[in-house]
């Protein structure tokens, strides 16, 4: 009876904490209120003019997302992350905000108005930094009939490049142009030199199991979602994954410059890896998140795609043909547009 009374509280003690979210509108202003009955530990981050982001740290579920008929807010999403939640406001102007903490029980308050003389903002997308995996010493994953991963990601992101500035006229930048080695970092700090809106690094998957086929998009996380996931993210970080400055590494995300992207990154993989799957004609291996190396430090939504396995023999043989890839590129763009949408 004891031990059934110590697993009890132990499972109260661990049972997720929860947040009750609520919004409203008044005269001239819009209030949001996360409520909970403990003191919260939280950051507030501002991505661009139209997006405000609370990062509540801690083992938390949310209550309820109120609905978003309001003069100011567009969208209020919650997501479950690595160490806590992330909740994510869209307005449909550019905006201000203060914040305030009430007790009793523990309140975060966030007031939004529209900025004075402000305008109705869109999202424009100026510039993407494509990344072709692997290069130089680097080969990456052979295929069967000798294909290298190196080769391949470079021919795909320059065909890329080309259907994406024709097609939306943006600049496009490719961390390398050549059979040449890049640094992981470095592929990082040309997209944030560049200012990018958009990082994308392209890559092709390896299995033991030639029949294996079909995209995996990911986007960044201090762990994997499954094994598969962290022994990719191992091959392709090969020794250069960046340490944390925290010992606690469910909360290494909080403090890497990714974090405030992770939302975006996610909505930019689920778009990507969507049309993708839809375009190869395979069930949907979903959206995936482990710790690339490439990915972190990235100051804009980042995702790394495994366009296809090129370890199956059919698939290997369709990606050396240039009609069979740029209907792949094809759905790549589709995917960007569609996250595109998704902000407006």
């Amino acid at each position: 009876m004891r031990k059934l009374s110590v697993f009890l509280l132990l499972l109260f003690l661990f049972q997720a904490a929860e947040l009750k979210v609520r919004w409203s509108d008044h005269q001239g202003f819009s209030r949001l209120v996360v409520e909970s009955s403990t003191p919260l530990r939280y950051s507030v981050r501002q991505y661009g003019e139209f997006f405000l982001q609370i990062l509540i740290k801690g083992n938390h579920s949310v209550k309820s997302i109120p609905a978003t008929d309001s003069q100011f807010l567009t969208s209020l999403q919650a997501a479950s992350l690595e160490g806590g939640t992330l909740l994510t406001l869209k307005f449909k102007k550019s905006s201000v905000w203060k914040i305030a903490e009430l007790q009793d029980p523990f309140r975060i308050v966030v007031d939004v108005r529209p900025r004075p003389g402000g305008r109705i903002v869109k999202y424009t997308l100026r510039t993407i930094v494509l990344d072709p995996g692997h290069g130089g010493q680097e080969e990456g994953a052979v295929g069967r009939g000798g294909t290298r991963e190196k080769d391949l990601t470079l021919i795909f992101c320059k065909e890329l490049k080309a259907l994406l500035e024709s097609r939306l006229g943006v600049r496009v930048i490719l961390t390398r142009r050549d059979d040449s080695f890049v640094g992981l970092d470095e592929r990082t700090a040309i997209a944030n030199n560049a200012k990018a809106d958009m990082f994308v690094s392209i890559h092709f998957n390896y299995s033991d199991d030639p029949s294996v086929r079909g995209p995996e998009t990911y986007f960044l996380s201090s762990s994997a979602t499954d094994r598969e996931s962290r022994l990719l993210a191992y091959k392709e970080n090969m020794g250069e994954i960046k340490s944390a400055p925290n010992s606690d590494i469910g909360l290494i995300l909080w403090d890497m410059a990714q974090n405030q992207y992770l939302y975006q990154s996610s909505k930019l993989a689920e778009a990507i890896q969507d049309e993708l799957a839809s375009e190869i004609g395979v069930a949907n291996r979903g959206v995936k998140q482990a710790p690339f190396a490439v990915l972190m430090g990235a100051t804009m939504p980042a995702v790394l795609v495994e366009v296809d396995f090129i370890s199956n023999p059919e698939e290997e043989k369709l990606l050396n043909s240039p009609q069979y890839r740029r209907r792949l590129e094809e759905a790549i763009l589709r995917g960007i547009k569609k996250y595109m949408e998704s902000l407006r």
